[in-house]
């Protein structure tokens, strides 16, 4: 692994970034049990505090945010209050460029709930029931895309199975994106496996290439069937698959690398897949090479577990760590 890490975060904030995928708002509520409903058997959590961050592809952005990266975000939220909201808590992060947010009458704003009490989920509840996003709104966000394309280094596309990214659409997107030589990362969803093609990097973890892969795996011979079936099928040009405590493995060419968790207590891994792919294209478009941006990538995820809720790492926090070896 090259050592010139450092120097790698300082080129951060000279990188731009698109986030392209469902944006919606995480909304977490903190309290204390101390005792069971008399109405039914579960806890009743007495609220102290709440708090609402950007949450799916938003979060994304806010790592890239954090990390110094210039942003730009192609998404959709509804007319309602807690789009206004969203796209509040996006402009509250500072070098974003939100004008690719596109604001849609038959939408409701996806908003995902999670109750803690004592640092443990005691329960999640979503808001969500979106109809089909129209060829209208696609053909929209292709325009915008292809006007900023020229500032741009790189691509994520985050997918949460939410309905933007839909087949048509992804084929579009990533033509357009090879075309003009843009590196593409792809946090995937299970059921969209079916369509995915081409991009630069796929970084599942190991339940969606499990399920990506139609292979159960429990060791390393299946982990290896499994990652050959999707490199079949998609055809990344480099595979990342993030495997909790165990770590994260990536593949490309004939050539595999493993690396091993660096954190040493996870508290929670709400968000460490966007803390991956933030930090493996930030530093990818800053200068490092791949195995090298995965390493930085596997670092800032260390740093992201051991905290409560979504967490974005800034690029101080990752230098800090890396310096001390």
């Amino acid at each position: 692994m090259s050592k010139n890490f450092i120097d790698i975060i300082k080129k951060f904030n000279r990188v731009k970034i698109l986030v392209v995928g469902d944006i919606m708002v995480d909304h977490f509520v903190y309290g204390t049990v101390s005792r069971i409903s008399p109405e039914a058997p579960v806890p009743v959590v007495s609220v102290k505090s709440e708090k609402l961050m950007p949450g799916g592809a938003a979060n994304v952005v806010s790592n890239l945010a954090k990390l110094g990266a210039g942003v730009y975000v192609a998404g959709v939220v509804g007319d309602d209050y807690n789009g206004d909201i969203l796209k509040s808590l996006i402009a509250d992060k500072g070098q974003i460029d939100a004008s690719n947010i596109l604001t849609l009458k038959n939408f409701q704003t996806i908003i995902k709930t999670r109750v803690i009490a004592h640092n443990q989920q005691i329960v999640r509840f979503d808001r969500e029931d979106n109809g089909k996003i129209t060829d209208k709104v696609y053909d929209a966000l292709m325009r915008g895309i292809k006007k900023i394309e020229g500032d741009i280094d790189a691509v994520i596309i985050s997918d949460y199975g939410k309905g933007l990214i839909g087949r048509k659409f992804f084929s579009s997107l990533v033509s357009f994106l090879r075309e003009k030589n843009k590196f593409i990362a792809l946090d995937p969803k299970v059921e969209n496996f079916k369509f995915y093609r081409n991009v630069s990097i796929l970084t599942p973890n190991i339940n969606e290439t499990s399920g990506g892969s139609g292979i159960k795996i429990y060791d390393e011979k299946t982990l290896e069937k499994a990652r050959k079936v999707i490199m079949k099928k998609v055809k990344p040009e480099y595979l990342l698959i993030t495997r909790g405590e165990d770590g994260m493995s990536l593949y490309g060419g004939d050539k595999s690398i493993h690396l091993q968790a660096r954190s040493k207590g996870v508290y929670d891994v709400t968000g460490a897949g966007d803390t991956v792919i933030s930090t493996l294209t930030v530093a990818k478009s800053a200068g490092a090479s791949i195995p090298d941006a995965c390493y930085m990538a596997n670092a800032a995820a260390s740093i992201a577990v051991s905290q409560l809720g979504t967490y974005a790492v800034g690029a101080g926090e990752l230098s800090a760590l890396l310096s001390a070896g």
